[in-house]
């Protein structure tokens, strides 16, 4: 095997060189990221990357003979683009988006442009270009318009560079058609038997599986022998209760590969034979679910997969297939590095490789697995950040005071280990989202200022597990609240916190749970900050886009009890009397997720009885703050009032 020949330098470096706690400014924690994702074409003449510019995203493309810029594409102001791919050698679609806010992923408004490198032949091929869709409506929020099922370029059979396989979700049952690259024609091809879900094709593009939700909100699993065949259910389950979602077909075409968690703790890998109905185990974690499969063209079943139980892991499933080869080699020449195959050309002779890690946002390079040449891109998610003045993120876990493990991550200013101030971050969600082992700007930042910093994935969080999941149902205002609080006691008894300086501080639900923490344990942080918070837990289910389309009311019921009084108790607006902490509370007036109304319900409750608190709103944002400089404003605000409170002196 050739040595790996293109190494950048500093990578090494970084085991030799002291770690720096110099400041670091607050633009550089919090400006628009780089380059945030990088697809080579098919042929390996193009890169098109993914770059954040104010108030919108531009898709770049550039060649590679050259290596020039030949073409960027915007949609326009307040507009960003979505999923972005190529089509063939010389075709490229993406997704027009937009934002609730910074913390709301873009959702795409139901329009997939396509063109070719240089910008020509430009064509809307999924969509109405003259609709001008800014909120989606009660049926499909929370859903794409559609789904690429297919490219139609993995295999010489069935190769087709003129056309895509894409499902529709514009009617209750998805429905399949072919659809030009060029022109936008479409073709039906079937309809899914299933709701709101996907379906799985064998290799000769044959849809044979399908998923989704049936009229009840539960989930289904219906599979087919062949494309003449009647449609079999061969799964139902509530909510929580577990799934199983087909992931590719074996092989020989006669069984699934399948994610499975059906009378079982966490999702894992099964193979699935259809004919007996029958599950038999390939892989599964005993407390985390599978995050990721990883694939190689030309086989049918996946190669790895990847857990997070602290830091990630990958399980190699086919030892012998080359991309794992080349991927296991990689992680020895970066290691403490997460090394991720992000695009690779048709061929799979050039892959273009993902390297990043807890201190460092990552880059890309490009790999040739035929010379094993490796190359830096330059083209760095954050390059101004320097891997070396950034902090740790450590795994912690401890058991909660019912015995429930709780895992999370430490992050510490460099060099200083005990008696620290400390600020519990929570996430956002809360259900079915975690925190992950990987460079996070908040912690970072916060840890430059020489606070500690704790991220819990208490009970109701994702990740850990449908019971683990469900542990957190109907109890926002009580025990995912204790976890919190177990979490500080933690660190205190560890030595790690000073007790007399505690901050809580989250986003979303993490904002309400800054709140509600506030109110359940007053004597214990010294201030709290809430950010697009949900503060009146009556409101929140009535006001705002969740509880707007039925998936989202149906979730609403599952997680929030639906007596006045518990709501009434769950709610940080009803009991501001017993707040003690200093509150900074930060929201966007055009907040449809935790709907401003929570801001002005709470805001009115402190003035009625007195209590001063420091407030931020902005009238053009929304669930989290997407101008830059309004970014920067509310964390220098945010430091100001951390070093006021629990300062660092």
């Amino acid at each position: 095997m050739n040595s790996l020949k293109y190494i950048v330098i500093s990578i090494f470096l970084l085991s030799f060189n002291p770690f720096l706690s110099s400041e670091v400014s607050v633009e550089d924690f919090f400006k628009d990221s780089e380059f945030s994702s990088v697809q080579i074409s098919p042929n390996g003449k193009y890169f098109a990357t993914y770059m954040e510019a104010k108030d919108t995203s531009r898709i770049v493309i550039i060649e590679r003979s050259t290596n020039k810029i030949i073409y960027a594409h915007s949609f326009g102001d307040d507009m960003f683009h979505g999923r972005y791919m190529w089509l063939n050698n010389e075709r490229i679609g993406v997704a027009a988006a937009k934002r609730w806010g910074s913390l709301a992923s873009p959702y795409e408004i139901g329009q997939f442009l396509a063109f070719n490198p240089d910008g020509s032949k430009m064509k809307m091929i999924i969509g109405d270009v003259t609709r001008k869709a800014t909120r989606v409506s009660r049926s499909t929020v929370g859903r794409s318009y559609f789904e690429i099922v297919d490219k139609l370029l993995d295999d010489d059979e069935y190769f087709d560079e003129n056309h895509i396989l894409v499902n529709f979700y514009d009617k209750p049952y998805p429905t399949l058609f072919k659809v030009n690259v060029y022109t936008g024609k479409k073709t039906k091809l079937s309809t899914s038997p299933a709701q709101r879900g996907d379906v799985l094709l064998d290799k000769d593009r044959v849809v044979r599986a399908a998923w989704g939700e049936n009229n009840s909100n539960q989930n289904v699993f219906y599979y087919r022998s062949s494309a003449n065949s009647e449609w079999e259910l061969h799964g139902q389950y509530d909510y929580g209760k577990g799934t199983i979602t087909p992931l590719s077909f074996t092989e020989d075409g006669k069984n699934l590969i399948v994610e499975c968690s059906i009378n079982k703790p966490t999702k894992g890998v099964c193979k699935y034979d259809p004919k007996e109905k029958k599950l038999t185990e390939i892989f599964r974690h005993p407390t985390v679910d599978i995050e990721l499969a990883i694939w190689q063209r030309g086989l049918e079943e996946p190669i790895g997969l990847i857990t997070y139980d602290g830091k990630p892991e990958t399980i190699w499933l086919n030892k012998e297939a080359m991309n794992g080869r080349k991927l296991r080699a990689l992680e020895k020449t970066f290691p403490g590095y997460v090394v991720r195959e992000a695009s690779s050309t048709i061929k799979e002779d050039e892959l273009v490789i993902y390297v990043g890690n807890d201190r460092d946002p990552g880059g890309y390079y490009v790999f040739n697995t035929i010379t094993n040449e490796l190359k830096d891109l330059g083209m760095n998610r954050r390059g101004w950040i320097k891997a070396n003045q950034m902090a740790e993120m450590e795994p912690i876990k401890f058991k909660a005071r019912d015995g429930l493990e709780i895992n999370g991550y430490l992050t510490r200013p460099i060099g200083e280990r005990t008696n620290l101030p400390l600020v519990m971050m929570v996430h956002g969600g809360p259900h079915g989202v975690r925190d992950y082992w990987r460079y996070d700007s908040e912690a970072q930042f916060l840890a430059n200022r020489g606070y500690a910093v704790m991220q819990l994935n208490y009970r109701g969080s994702g990740g850990y597990g449908k019971d683990f999941l469900k542990a957190g149902f109907l109890k926002w205002g009580t025990t995912m609240q204790d976890d919190l609080t177990d979490g500080i006691q933690w660190a205190v008894n560890e030595g790690i916190a000073d007790k007399d300086r505690l901050c809580i501080y989250g986003a979303s639900y993490g904002g309400y749970a800054a709140l509600m923490s506030s109110v359940r344990e007053p004597d214990l942080y010294k201030c709290a900050i809430g950010y697009v918070g949900v503060y009146d837990v009556e409101s929140f289910t009535s006001v705002g886009n969740i509880p707007n389309y039925r998936a989202g009311a149906a979730y609403l019921k599952q997680v929030i009890p639906e007596d006045k009084e518990t709501r009434k108790a769950f709610s940080p607006s009803k009991q501001v009397n017993k707040i003690k902490a200093n509150l900074f509370l930060v929201h966007g007036k055009m907040d449809r997720q935790a709907h401003f109304k929570n801001y002005e319900i709470l805001t009115k409750a402190l003035d009625n009885i007195g209590k001063d608190y420091k407030s931020m709103v902005k009238d053009k944002e929304e669930h989290g703050f997407v101008i830059e400089e309004n970014r920067i404003e509310l964390y220098e605000e945010m430091i100001k009032f951390l070093d006021e409170n629990i300062g660092t002196g």
